[in-house]
C-alpha cells in the first residue's frame, strides 16, 4: 500500500504507456484516444469552471473553432495538425480572451447563458460562411499517413503528451498567487477586489487558458475524424461532457476531471453500443448527472477524501484518549513515589 501510495503515478502512466500494445485493436485505440482526450479538456474547463467558479456551458465553441481552424489549415496551408494544432490553440486563446472580457462582466446565470449564446453564434457562422468553412456539409482533411493496423496509436500517444502538460499546467496553477487569486474569486469576488486581486485580468486570463487546451484538442479531433461539420463540431453535448467528468471526478481537484473522463466516456460507449444513439441514450445521461448531483455532490475525490478523514478521526482521538490515560498513570506514579 505504501508503495502504491508513493508511486501510483508512476504506476498509472506505465499502464497507459503499454495499453495500446496490449489491446492492439483499433477500437481500443480509439477509445482511449477519446478518453485522454476528454481528460485533457475537462481538466483545462477545470481551470474556469473549477477554481475560479464560473462555470461556462459554451466551451464547445472553442473546440469546434479549434477543429476548423487545424482543418483549413490543412487544407490551404498544408500544415501538419500535430503541428499547427498547439499554434492555432493560441489563436482560440486570444479570441476566447477577447469574449471573455466582454462575457465576463456578467455572472451566474447570466453567463452561462452568455456562454450558450457564444456557442450558437459559433455554429450558425460556420454554417453560413460557406465559402470559408464549407457550410453545413463540412469538410474534409487528407487521411493519416499510418497503417489501418496502426493508424489511431499516433493519436493516442499524441493526447496522452497533451494530458500531461494539462496537468502540469493545472497542478502549476494550484499552488501559484495567480491560483490563489482564482480560489478567492470564486470564494467570495468582493473580497478578493479588496485585497487587491485584479479580478478581471485573473477571470480574463483564466478563460482563454481553459479555452486553448479545448481548442488544441478539437484540432486533434478534426485531424481523428478527417471530416468535421458545424453540427458535430459545435456540439453542446460536448461542453456538457467536460462539466460532468469534472462533477463525477470532483470539482475544482487536479484529478478529478481525468478520473471523471475515466469513468464517463467508457460508459458513454457502452450505452451508445447497447442503446444506440437514441433518446434513451440522453435519457441515461440525464439520470447520471442527476444522480451525482443528489449523491455525489462534491465528486469521487472529495467524498472519498472526507470519508478517509471521518474515518481517520476516530482513531486519533482515540489515540489521545490512550495517552491521556497514560498520563494520568505517570502522575499517579510520581505522586506514590513522592509519597515515599
Amino acid at each position: 500500500m505504501e508503495f502504491l501510495r508513493r508511486w501510483w503515478k508512476v504506476v498509472v502512466l506505465g499502464l497507459l504507456l503499454v495499453y495500446p500494445w496490449i489491446y492492439r485493436a483499433p477500437y481500443y485505440h480509439s477509445l482511449g484516444f477519446k478518453v485522454l482526450l476528454f481528460a485533457m479538456m475537462a481538466t483545462s474547463w477545470n481551470i474556469m469552471g473549477g477554481y475560479t467558479g464560473y462555470k461556462s456551458l459554451g466551451h464547445s465553441a472553442f473546440y469546434g473553432l479549434g477543429a476548423y481552424l487545424v482543418a483549413i489549415a490543412a487544407n490551404d496551408l498544408g500544415w501538419h495538425p500535430f503541428l499547427s494544432a498547439p499554434l492555432l490553440g493560441l489563436v482560440v486563446a486570444l479570441v476566447a480572451m477577447v469574449l471573455g472580457w466582454i462575457m465576463l462582466r456578467t455572472s451566474g446565470s447570466a453567463f452561462v447563458i452568455s456562454t450558450i449564446a457564444m456557442l450558437l453564434i459559433f455554429r450558425l457562422a460556420a454554417l453560413n460562411l460557406r465559402g470559408i468553412t464549407k457550410g453545413a456539409p463540412g469538410m474534409s482533411q487528407p487521411l493519416p499517413p499510418w497503417t489501418p493496423e496502426f493508424s489511431r496509436m499516433p493519436f493516442y500517444y499524441y493526447m496522452l503528451l497533451w494530458l500531461i502538460i494539462a496537468l502540469a499546467v493545472s497542478a502549476y496553477i494550484r499552488r501559484s498567487r495567480f491560483g490563489l487569486g482564482l480560489v478567492a474569486i470564486r470564494d467570495d469576488e468582493g473580497k478578493a477586489e479588496m485585497v487587491g486581486v485584479n479580478t478581471t485580468l485573473y477571470k480574463v486570463l483564466a478563460f482563454g487558458l481553459s479555452a486553448y487546451f479545448v481548442g488544441l484538442g478539437g484540432g486533434v479531433w478534426s485531424y481523428f475524424t478527417t471530416h468535421i461539420s458545424p453540427i458535430f463540431a459545435f456540439d453542446i453535448v460536448v461542453g456538457v461532457d467536460m462539466i460532468l467528468m469534472t462533477m463525477i471526478g470532483g470539482l475544482g481537484t487536479l484529478w478529478g476531471p481525468v478520473l471523471g473522463a475515466f469513468v464517463l466516456i467508457p460508459s458513454e460507449d457502452f450505452i451508445l453500443f447497447n442503446f444506440g444513439s437514441t433518446s434513451i441514450y440522453l435519457a441515461i445521461i440525464g439520470a447520471l448527472m442527476i444522480g451525482v448531483i443528489l449523491f455525489l455532490p462534491k465528486g469521487i475525490i472529495p467524498t472519498v477524501e472526507m470519508w478517509l478523514e471521518n474515518r481517520r478521526t476516530p482513531r486519533a482521538a482515540h489515540q489521545d484518549a490512550m495517552s491521556m490515560a497514560e498520563m494520568h498513570g505517570l502522575v499517579d506514579t510520581f505522586d506514590k513515589e513522592k509519597g515515599k
